[in-house]
């Protein structure tokens, strides 16, 4: 808007000034709101651009977040974004980038770090470092942005959120995927990153194995110690085994989950 400001004040004084003309001139028909004949090629040529450029070159008609968006509402901003592994790990950012840009006309400039962990940290900045600060957003480990949380080097993303929250739905997150995004500085629970994904350490069942050996499927903690005993011991047998301490197995005969 502020862009076409001159332009726009530049038509407003030809149109004041062209229909000042009008009122004095026999040629022009009484009904003729606006006497484009009278209008500098220039200004009629302005007129139509802004006429017509929001509304032809940007789409914001691709889901209801774009919606709340003006069309061509950043034209000519340029977000540097440090992103990692992007084609694998979070190629749909491209995407919604992509309909961003398209919806807004600002540009999203994606980079690849090469250490996730590292690579932010040296751009945002620490205690004992100042960050380049090339970089608008950035993926990286939630662990690693404690420091800069508390330096007060991070935006705090509360006020954003609660904005658009209606389309977002934060508190359907789930809750410890949530914290991990937060810290809690000066009695105030801060929102400084919003989670891409939430890593969890899950145990993985060898079902052949416990078929094989004739054992249940654990379903509770008690089932899973009484299986992690049977493993021990029969991996404790079947070593000493090996080792040639025990010729037979004074364990039993099941040899456990070995393989």
């Amino acid at each position: 808007m502020v862009a076409t400001l001159p332009s726009t004040i530049a038509l407003v004084t030809s149109l004041t000034r062209a229909l000042a003309q009008s009122s004095t001139s026999s040629s022009i028909e009484p009904t003729q709101l606006c006497p484009t004949s009278l209008l500098p090629q220039e200004t009629l040529n302005t007129c139509l651009e802004w006429e017509t450029t929001k509304t032809t070159q940007y789409n914001c008609t691709h889901d209801d977040y774009l919606a709340t968006f003006t069309p061509g509402q950043y034209e000519g901003a340029v977000a540097n974004y440090l992103s990692f592994n992007t084609a694998q790990s979070t190629g749909h950012f491209v995407e919604r980038a992509k309909l961003f840009e398209d919806c807004t006309g600002g540009k999203i400039i994606f980079s690849e770090a090469q250490d996730i962990a590292e690579d932010p940290i040296n751009d945002i900045g620490s205690a004992s470092a100042v960050g380049t600060e090339l970089y608008d957003a950035y993926l990286m480990i939630y662990s690693f942005t404690s420091e800069a949380s508390s330096l007060g080097l991070l935006e705090t993303l509360n006020d954003r959120i609660s904005q658009s929250n209606t389309l977002l739905k934060y508190e359907d997150m789930f809750p410890k995927v949530r914290s991990m995004g937060e810290y809690r500085k000066d009695g105030k629970t801060n929102i400084d990153l919003l989670m891409a994904d939430g890593d969890f350490f899950v145990p993985i069942i060898r079902i052949d194995l416990l078929e094989r050996d004739g054992l249940p499927l654990p379903h509770t903690w008690e089932d899973l110690v009484e299986l992690g005993k049977f493993i021990f011991v029969g991996l404790r047998c079947y070593l000493l085994d090996c080792l040639g301490c025990l010729n037979n197995c004074s364990c039993g005969l099941k040899i456990g989950l070995c393989i």
